[in-house]
């Protein structure tokens, strides 16, 4: 009887089992460094790391095809399709290469345009996934002024204006969901009205791009990304996580979740709230009223299939936001440190983007289409909490259509873009800078990529045609006695602004580590509707701004050279650009006063300008396990005023940045880092500015990720900025003519749970 029921089990177990197979692999570093690496068994969610020979296991998986991926730090990743038989074990070698070992492979910088990383275009990438980038009081920002080249205007703490070259505001375009920001327009203190939230990457594309994103794009372009972990995830997966932040008791949570199913349908979302109450400088003092707000809610939904995949995203974001006071070292609006209540004056600003992107393959010809609404309610409340000084709400709906089609080794791009913006006064608002207006704008662009050897050859043209109104004919404009300019008798204004623009590059690969590009852009940028039509205060200053309706659009002419050398261990990248820009639109204090306010006029101007300067970038991977790693970023710029022989108002000081991380342990989990950021004195100032003092800052921290078995693991980081505590006021800031120093020291806490 036992006999019979060892047999039974033994039958039982056999038949069992011999659904089942095993994979066996060995991992080979080619430069024979590397410690170990983690294999992992995407649709079982199983994962292992290699033992001391580099071997590894996975027994007793079921019959089927398996996606295996092999992750090692300062390696390219590997992923590759493995079919599993029943009854046979799998025997693999796996070659990894170093990560800096070549020129990168081409990859698609921008599925809209049809951009990748062949063009002549000079860019940037930038990755916002480790876990001490996240949740900078400074937004993306924050980050993204370490990328040589780039850099940021600040009003305080939550409030960054991105400048690419020495040209910001509404010369550089920012892409978000697909869409091109129109929300950040109305002057020098407002802000993006994004985060990093669902943020894996941002590509930085330095120089004209008008050709390809329209008006706005004249300094280039920052491109979020989007992380879109749900689309490979069989099963519930996301983050969720919180950061801290001292120097403004600041807070914010966060989560992220989703999957995809069988059918190729997939969702995912993203919650996050922040607050932070004022900020304190190096000296210790409380810069009242620099407190802020945020609230983000993102949804997503679409389907992803080979040759089609389509996505509907929806995004509400509401921030509140202190504005600083021009008198705050003198009359300070600071309270007891951890209060976060909003006080006056501040800006309440809410966001809605409902954006369908979509892409077909039609074997050899590709179509992609994105349609986005924007709607966007800004107000700015100074007197009393229940009454608006300034109120406005915009719509903007934005459009990008393009076909791609390869004949040979020539690909043609030809795309439709355009965006129709509404701008109106809220009612019973007590000030008004700006009239009701609108515009429609409609470009068509041609784009040409030919690979010829070790050639890589991109031209494009575009045309484009804007047409815009401003109507103050309404009761409410005519009691607050707003004066369109020319005050013609009808109360309304149309402006057309209309205009070729082009690039021609080339891309020559002079071996399998050096590359040179060539480009010449021309970029172009209309007028926005505060440079053309403002007449009033802007409520939370003492500034009375008026524009001109008949300025020109701006139009750019630059040139620009980029060398690249990639080695084992090395990685050099040198730029240097120069660029011409006609008709070219500043804002500055005409230093007269309005005798029945005090106000000071600030007006907007129009000259010829030309700026040029150079960047440059180097990475080194050192020691024979590659634990330690060097980046050294620098960059130059000059502005001239061609019209006054001077230079231009708002360029950035020359700057520097360094940043060395060491990585131990097994998995070299654990890293340490440090970085250095130097800005020299500003001693070129422009009309009606004054030379800024250079400063240092350092920063120094620790990251560790921790596994806890199958896909989950915890990230925590523990970072201080601005470690000695500088006391400085940037160039750039807004509020460098009240002297008002940016943040000091701050001990930045970061823990974000994976699963």
């Amino acid at each position: 009887m036992k006999f019979k029921l060892l047999a039974l089990i033994s039958f039982i177990s056999s038949a069992l089992f011999s659904q089942s197979g095993s994979i066996e692999g060995q991992i080979i570093f080619e430069d024979k460094a590397g410690l170990s690496a983690t294999v992992i068994l995407q649709e079982l969610q199983k994962n292992t790391i290699t033992d001391k020979e580099n071997s590894f296991t996975f027994k007793n998986i079921e019959e089927g095809v398996y996606t295996l991926m092999v992750n090692s730090l300062g390696y390219t990743s590997l992923t590759q399709q493995i079919k599993v038989t029943a009854n046979q074990t799998k025997r693999l070698t796996i070659r990894l290469s170093p990560e800096n070992m070549q020129l990168e492979e081409v990859v698609i910088i921008d599925r809209q345009t049809g951009l990748n990383s062949k063009t002549p275009y000079n860019f940037t990438a930038v990755r916002m996934d480790r876990i001490d980038s996240k949740s900078s009081p400074a937004g993306v920002m924050g980050v993204l002024r370490e990328v040589p080249g780039v850099y940021g205007a600040e009003f305080g703490h939550g409030i960054v204006k991105p400048f690419i070259r020495g040209l910001g505001f509404s010369r550089v375009a920012t892409i978000y969901q697909g869409n091109k920001l129109e929300n950040q327009q109305w002057g020098a203190d407002h802000g993006l009205g994004v985060n990093d939230l669902g943020i894996e990457s941002i590509d930085v594309i330095k120089g004209p791009a008008s050709v390809l994103y329209g008006s706005g794009a004249l300094g280039g372009v920052i491109l979020l990304k989007e992380d879109e972990f749900y689309k490979d995830s069989k099963t519930l997966s996301g983050n969720v996580g919180s950061t801290f932040n001292s120097v403004s008791n600041g807070f914010r949570n966060y989560a992220s979740v989703g999957k995809s199913f069988n059918n190729n349908l997939f969702f995912g979302t993203d919650l996050a709230y922040e607050n932070h109450a004022d900020y304190k400088s190096g000296d210790g003092d409380i810069i009242g009223n620099s407190r802020f707000n945020m609230s983000t809610a993102r949804f997503h939904i679409g389907i992803d299939k080979e040759k089609f995949d389509n996505k509907l995203s929806v995004t509400y974001n509401k921030q509140n936001l202190g504005i600083i006071g021009d008198d705050e070292l003198i009359n300070s609006n600071a309270t007891t440190r951890n209060d976060r209540d909003m006080q006056l004056p501040f800006q309440e600003v809410t966001d809605v983007l409902v954006s369908y992107n979509q892409r077909i393959d039609h074997g050899k010809i590709e179509s992609v289409l994105h349609v986005s609404h924007h709607i966007n309610d800004r107000k700015e409340i100074e007197t009393d909490v229940d009454l608006v000084d300034l109120g406005l709400n915009q719509n903007n709906t934005f459009y990008n259509a393009r076909i791609n089609f390869d004949t040979g080794n020539v690909t043609h791009n030809l795309g439709l873009q355009g965006n129709f913006l509404q701008n109106e006064n809220q009612e019973n608002v007590l000030e008004i800078l700006i009239p009701n207006a609108n515009y429609a704008e409609n470009g068509a662009y041609y784009m040409m990529n030919w690979d010829y050897k070790s050639y890589f050859v991109q031209a494009a043209l575009r045309y484009d045609y804007r047409q815009v109104k401003a109507d103050a004919s309404n009761d409410q404009f005519i009691d607050a006695g707003f004066v369109l300019p020319g005050n013609p008798e009808s109360r309304t204004l149309k402006s057309n602004f209309s205009g070729l623009t082009g690039s021609l590059g080339v891309t020559k690969t002079l071996s399998s580590t050096q590359k040179l590009k060539a480009n010449f852009s021309s970029g172009f940028r209309s007028p926005d509707l505060a440079e053309l039509y403002s007449f009033g205060q802007h409520p939370g200053t003492n500034r009375f701004e008026i524009g001109n309706a008949n300025f020109e659009r701006e139009q750019s002419f630059q040139v620009d050279f980029n060398y690249a050398l990639v080695l084992d261990r090395f990685r050099l990248d040198w730029s240097v650009f120069g660029s011409r820009v006609d008709n070219y639109i500043f804002f500055s204090d005409t230093g007269d006063v309005r005798q029945d306010s005090g106000l000071q006029i600030w007006e907007y101007q129009q000259v010829g300008a030309e700026l040029y300067g150079s960047e440059l970038n180097l990475q080194y991977i050192a020691l024979e396990n590659r634990q330690l790693k060097f980046n050294l970023g620098a960059a130059f710029v000059r502005g001239n005023n061609k019209d006054f022989d001077e230079p231009l108002t708002f360029i950035p000081p020359d700057n520097i940045n360094f940043e060395a991380e060491y990585s131990f342990g097994q998995l070299q989990h654990t890293s340490l880092f440090s970085k250095l950021r130097g800005i020299s004195t500003q001693d070129r100032p422009g009309f009606n500015e004054e030379e800024t003092p250079g400063y240092s800052l350092v920063d120094i921290g620790v990251r560790r990720t921790f596994n806890l078995g199958e896909a989950n693991k915890l990230e925590a980081s523990v970072a201080f900025q601005n470690l000695f505590n500088e006391t400085y006021v940037d160039h750039l800031s807004i509020l460098r003519a009240f002297n008002i120093p940016s943040p000091g020291r701050n001990l930045m806490l970061n823990l974000r749970y994976n699963f």
